[in-house]
């Protein structure tokens, strides 16, 4: 601790001169003179001035008078690293009180506003000497009530009270108890403004990183629409330590579009001084000419500010950076960068009401509980954010940026040719946005020659543009076919029977022409022994009361057979509506389908053939047959295709319903059908997200196409026309071809599109 009794200021070489006596002279007084200043709790500080023969004259500037004060204070020392000064943060509500907070000062000039004409800069040399002599030391950590957090030999440590460290000022001193319990609070609302978890611990590093990470390297880039809560959390930071989070312009500090430079980005700059939170709520797109100054902020390389009226002042920032933003923020794919830029995904779609609970909890607690939560990550999880978020945003494309990821998607590469009418710039850009590099020769056996081809280097950055496309690629086949194909025979010897599953039957010998002579007498003959199979190559299954077997039959026509009818009308087997049961397939193609009656149902079934003209048959309590899987006759081989888990299943509602509307069932008259079920047609792009749309009309369309939408059409137009006319594949390429010219499209697009297309048929028809 510093004492007026003993000191003695230590002269080194070219320091200044008269250390002691400016320092010793300072003296409070009641009022203000010409050579007097305000300190940090409202004093009135007299300056003194050393008398020559013809005037007084001052020891030094007013800046470094301001600082000498501090330091007999104790409001400016030193920091852990013995080279870093750091001053005490002051109340500015004017209520004139020293906050328990520290800001690292880059020189005494620019923390004291010394103006050029008065600096000597050996002051900042004397007094890190002078406060070498104290044996305090500011602790680049964070500190509670009853805990601190402090990076030691590589590792966070918790600091106990009882630890002689803990009695040293820190950088960032709460005045709160750390609370578990407020922690894991604080956690909860990251994890539900994050679209994922490792979102959510990205997020939850970033309170704590300018104070525990283990190098200064770090920015954090917080992606997504407004309104989903990232300016509430960045502006705790600002509430809670007014003069340690800076709101900023992230344009105006890089630079704009060519990086940066100007008196603009130097005033700008000027406010990252001090700060140990630079943020900026809604960023403009930041691409790779302006990394070169970001990575300067990141890991604390000199930057040159100025403040209006000052001259320009060079400094290293020692803030964390953070963007946050709904634009692009594109970067470089180097192992550097990867290393310094912080990934957080926001989830989007919320409504106003939904962060009532936050901002309470803000307003309550102000940073505290999400830098506590932030202090037990680093400590727990060790010093590396996940690397695996990506901002990347597959709406935002054009169609030539679709073309080639639909290329990539398709067959793993994109000719590099595709490139070819774009700037060099507007190249690099769109190669780092998609995590792109251009790769070689690729020999293509279409073209007969090698090409210079487009592949995956940064799967991360690419993999929300493969997943949009797999995800509408997905859309568009279920487009094309809503039916479910029917399970793989099970193959087991001996074939388990529906008796196994609590399907209540009997069972009796059948011929190869699939008749069950004297089924029924043979059913109800108690001398018979109907449960067991018989010994012939075909059997009989006969439903008892509570039991049904559904016949789904194969069409003569071109309409839907019975298995495509009950998946559309119905729901998709294995779904609620239509669920998972002891499952036969006959020779023809057909399906049987077991299942348990409902009260409703039991006795009012009718066993019924094609009843509404629908190729379904049912067989139900002792008044029909069918064959049983295992069987062999002339026709083919009956073969099970699924079993139950558990109990043979109960007929849901939807199936019951069905059933009664279609005349199925006593007392139910059928009702009027629409026009037989077809696959539905393929839906534009845009209208695959929304809703189906029909796009076949009597004549195709081959008009042009306005930009932004050329791409798109075409492909769902040719799609549709080659899956429901392969007979007329030459007009259809033709006028493909025609209307993407006119449309603006080159030869390469329209080609890269075709063969998409064809990928996609061969791969159904495989």
């Amino acid at each position: 601790m510093f004492s007026l009794y003993s000191y003695s200021s230590t002269k080194i070489p070219n320091g200044p001169k008269f250390v002691a006596q400016l320092l010793l002279g300072l003296e409070t007084i009641d009022h203000e003179t010409a050579n007097s200043f305000i300190d940090r709790i409202g004093k009135i500080v007299k300056i003194p001035k050393r008398e020559t023969v013809d005037r007084s004259t001052p020891y030094a500037d007013d800046g470094y008078a301001k600082a000498l004060w501090d330091f007999r204070n104790d409001s400016l020392l030193l920091g852990d690293d013995n080279k870093t000064l750091y001053v005490r943060d002051i109340d500015r509500t004017g209520n004139n009180q020293l906050l328990d907070t520290w800001h690292a000062i880059s020189n005494l000039e620019t923390e004291y506003h010394v103006k050029t004409t008065k600096a000597y800069y050996p002051w900042n040399d004397q007094l890190r000497i002078e406060c070498k002599k104290l044996d305090k030391r500011v602790r680049h950590g964070i500190k509670f009530n009853n805990r601190a957090y402090l990076r030691t030999q590589q590792s966070i440590n918790r600091i106990t009270p009882d630890d002689e460290r803990f009695q040293q000022p820190y950088e960032l001193t709460l005045d709160t108890d750390y609370s578990t319990s407020l922690a894991a609070k604080a956690v909860e609302y990251m994890r539900d403004v994050t679209a994922d978890e490792h979102s959510a611990q990205n997020l939850g590093r970033m309170f704590a990183t300018p104070l525990l990470e283990p190098y200064k390297h770090l920015t954090y880039v917080m992606y997504g629409d407004g309104g989903n809560g990232k300016g509430i959390l960045l502006s705790t930071l600002s509430r809670s330590f007014p003069d340690l989070a800076a709101s900023v312009d992230s344009q105006r500090i890089l630079g704009g579009k060519r990086g940066s430079g100007g008196f603009d980005t130097q005033q700008e700059t000027g406010k990252l001084i001090g700060t140990l939170w630079a943020y900026d709520e809604d960023a403009d797109t930041i691409g790779i000419d302006q990394l070169t100054y970001l990575k300067k902020i990141s890991t604390g390389d000199a930057v040159t500010a100025r403040r209006i009226g000052e001259n320009a002042v060079s400094f290293t920032p020692r803030c964390t950076f953070i963007i946050a933003t709904n634009n692009q923020v594109i970067t470089t794919m180097t192992a550097a960068v990867s290393r310094r830029f912080v990934y957080i995904r926001m989830r989007d779609g919320r409504k106003p009401d939904e962060f009532t609970s936050l901002l309470n909890f803000r307003n309550q607690y102000g940073a505290a509980p999400f830098i506590m939560a932030s202090c037990k990550i680093w400590e727990g999880y060790g010093d590396n954010p996940y690397d695996d978020v990506s901002i990347s945003n597959p709406t935002d494309v054009t169609d030539l940026e679709q073309e080639i990821i639909n290329n990539v998607c398709t067959n793993g590469y994109a000719p590099s040719n595709m490139l070819d009418g774009l700037k060099r710039y507007e190249q690099r850009d769109m190669l780092a946005r998609f995590g792109l590099a251009r790769n070689g020769l690729k020999w293509i056996k279409e073209q007969g020659k090698p090409i210079r081809i487009l592949e995956v280097k940064d799967e991360v950055r690419f993999a929300p543009y493969r997943a949009a496309y797999q995800r509408d690629r997905q859309q568009l086949e279920d487009q094309l076919d809503t039916t479910p194909k029917k399970p793989l025979p099970i193959e087991a010897d001996p074939i388990p029977l529906p008796s196994e599953f609590a399907f209540n039957c009997a069972y009796t010998p059948a011929d190869e022409q699939k008749v069950a002579r004297n089924w029924k007498k043979l059913s109800e003959d108690p001398t018979y022994d109907s449960m067991r199979r018989p010994r012939t190559p075909a059997y009989a299954v006969i439903p008892r009361l509570g039991m049904a077997v559904i016949d789904m039959d194969m069409s003569k026509d071109d309409s839907p057979d019975g298995w495509t009818v009950l998946n559309q009308e119905i729901g998709k087997y294995g779904s609620q509506d239509f669920p998972s049961t002891y499952l036969v397939g006959t020779p023809s193609g057909g399906v049987h389908a077991y299942y348990a009656l409902p009260p409703e149902l039991m006795g009012t079934l009718k066993n019924r053939v094609h009843a509404n003209g629908i190729p379904v048959d049912i067989r139900c309590e002792n008044k029909g047959y069918v064959i049983g899987p295992g069987s062999h006759t002339s026709k083919g081989d009956y073969q099970l295709l699924d079993i139950p888990e558990g109990q043979t299943p109960l007929m849901p509602p939807a199936m019951v319903a069905w059933l009664k509307r279609n005349g199925y069932v006593e007392g139910n008259d059928p009702q009027p059908r629409p026009t037989p079920v077809k696959p539905r047609p393929l839906p534009t792009i845009d209208q695959l997200m929304t809703q189906p749309t029909s796009i076949r009309k009597s004549q195709p369309e081959l008009g042009p196409i306005a930009e932004g939408q050329r791409n798109s059409t075409l492909f769902i137009q040719l799609l549709g026309r080659r899956m429901n006319h392969p007979e007329n594949e030459t007009n259809i390429r033709n006028e493909f071809y025609e209307r993407g010219r006119i449309s603006g499209l080159g030869e390469q697009e329209l080609t890269t599109i075709w063969n998409s297309v064809t990928t996609i048929i061969n791969q159904k028809h495989q």
